[in-house]
């Protein structure tokens, strides 16, 4: 295994620690304190100040069965449908039933989710559910979420450190053994038993995207260097409807307003889609009006009819609204943007991966919950799911397994370094490949150009000392490309328009080595 190492390691500060937690989202918030529960000391390793993930950033809310009219097999149904043949059922049947429990377990420990006059929690509707089945917390639920997780944790024993960056995961004979980190003044070498992966997807590849800042999936890479087998990289989810403006950032306006009753129009006023049809039929109904060059609104005005107060109901998006000017507009523009990360490191509904001791949970791991599309408010319940299982699985991996001490790292041969400005222009021009030839529409004209592209730009890459991040973003967006190329076929988010219908050829994953062999099982 190579390391992108550049440092003399003779002399590095050494910590030592049962379990690494890399990721201070709600998954790795989630399986800290169940760790902490069973009386592991984690260590959680956050590359921004906790809180600024993106499932703090959910806005909607999180799916689960808890109505008088409605069941966990409806909502097992449901998530089969969105994920158009390719979910893993017995995964499916995991998350919506445990996840139920896990939703009630939020609740006693004091989520404020929003209730009704009689004291009823909530629920609304989202896209493609049978049944209003989202809990809530007004359109900030995944910051409640967390802030209640991170609230029980400062009572809890586990050493945090925000602002570095995982810069390399150690293994030796396909184990893992620990990691280099950095905050750009030290680097620390952690010895560790097991690690997980909590870190978010890749959608901050593209362009266009709703993903928290420095939320770009290079810790995915660089367990996909240390062996770990990638999953279904081709599946990103577009959301529909997130702001469209001149250089300003596609802020995701939260699939629950549509719930609430706001409609998607053309610019002159005509209905054109179901609005709570599974997102990547929104989203590419949205994208061919844009292509015959239509813009698109959604409307809040039928919302605002019913009596609901928005600013009230939806306080972040109307701040969001009010620092573009667009507070007193009834019609907003909207336009799609790279969300999820279907695909990403191939765990078990469990977190276990294809190296002993790293587990991969969250958006950062592909287990099939998802199929080729998720289902609405699906994703924080795949986090407190996930989250709690790896505790268990964790606890009874550490019990036969000690911390290797002596562990030996070469260094690579020093070469030039790449300054701020280069790094940066480059970095820009990756997502503008991306964004341009590997987004919602693709072809394999398209996709083979954006792999020549990012191909020479690994090519110039190769001869800096300082490239690993950027390097990992090149694997990833290689790892995505060949799986877009090799599925022949449209089916969920994954839509080729020189192959527009499925083929059950295809009603299978794609699974891609680190050496770039690809496979369908």
């Amino acid at each position: 295994m190579r390391y992108f190492l550049n440092f003399d390691t003779t002399d590095i500060q050494t910590l030592k620690t049962d379990t690494i937690i890399v990721g201070a989202g709600i998954a790795g918030l989630s399986a800290a304190l169940q760790l902490t529960n069973l009386g592991i000391k984690p260590i959680v390793i956050s590359k921004k100040n906790v809180g600024k993930s993106n499932s703090f950033w959910a806005q909607g809310g999180i799916a689960a069965a808890i109505g008088k009219d409605d069941n966990t097999n409806l909502h097992f149904q449901d998530t089969l449908k969105a994920g158009k043949g390719l979910c893993i059922e017995e995964n499916v049947r995991i998350l919506v039933e445990e996840g139920l429990e896990r939703v009630i377990d939020l609740i006693n420990i004091g989520v404020p989710f929003d209730k009704d006059k009689d004291g009823y929690i909530k629920l609304t509707k989202e896209g493609a559910h049978s049944k209003n089945r989202v809990l809530h917390v007004k359109d900030k639920t995944g910051y409640e979420i967390g802030k209640t997780l991170i609230n029980l944790l400062k009572t809890r024993e586990i050493t945090l450190l925000d602002n570095y960056y995982l810069e390399e995961i150690l293994t030796e004979d396909n184990r893992f053994i620990g990691v280099i980190i950095t905050n750009c003044n030290e680097k620390i070498l952690i010895k560790a038993k097991s690690i997980i992966i909590a870190t978010g997807g890749y959608s901050g590849l593209f362009k266009r995207n709703t993903a928290a800042y420095k939320v770009s999936g290079d810790i995915i890479s660089a367990a996909f260097r240390a062996g770990c087998i990638l999953k279904d990289m081709e599946f990103i989810q577009f959301h529909p409807t997130a702001i469209n403006l001149p250089e300003k950032p596609a802020w995701l306006i939260s699939e629950a307003v549509r719930g609430e009753g706001a409609i998607l129009i053309d610019e002159e006023g005509k209905r054109f889609i179901d609005e709570l049809k599974p997102r990547d039929e929104v989203a590419k109904a949205i994208f061919q009006k844009e292509l015959e060059g239509k813009k698109v609104y959604l409307d809040i005005s039928p919302l605002l009819k019913k009596g609901i107060d928005f600013k009230e109901r939806f306080p972040n998006v109307f701040n969001i609204l009010k620092e573009f000017g667009l507070e007193n507009e009834t019609k907003i523009p909207v336009s799609p943007a790279a969300h999820y990360s279907i695909g990403g490191i191939q765990a078990s509904i469990n977190g276990k991966t294809d190296i002993d001791g790293i587990f991969a949970i969250g958006e950062s791991s592909c287990t099939g919950v998802h199929g080729a599309n998720r289902l609405a408010s699906n994703s924080l319940l795949e986090c407190i799911v996930s989250g709690y299982k790896v505790a268990y699985t964790i606890y009874q991996y550490n019990m036969y397994r000690h911390i290797k001490e002596d562990i030996k790292i070469k260094n690579i041969i020093k070469g030039d370094k790449i300054e701020k400005p280069e790094r940066e222009k480059i970095l820009d021009r990756l997502k503008d490949i991306m964004w341009k030839k590997v987004g919602l529409i693709r072809s394999e004209k398209s996709l083979k150009e954006a792999l020549e592209e990012v191909l020479s730009i690994r090519d110039h890459l190769n001869r800096f000392e300082n490239g690993r991040y950027l390097k990992d973003l090149i694997n990833l967006s290689q790892a995505i490309i060949i799986s877009a190329l090799n599925r022949k076929e449209s089916r969920g988010v994954h839509y080729r328009e020189d192959y527009p219908t499925e083929d059950n050829n295809y009603k299978k994953h794609t699974i891609l080595d680190n050496r770039f062999n690809i496979k369908l099982v």
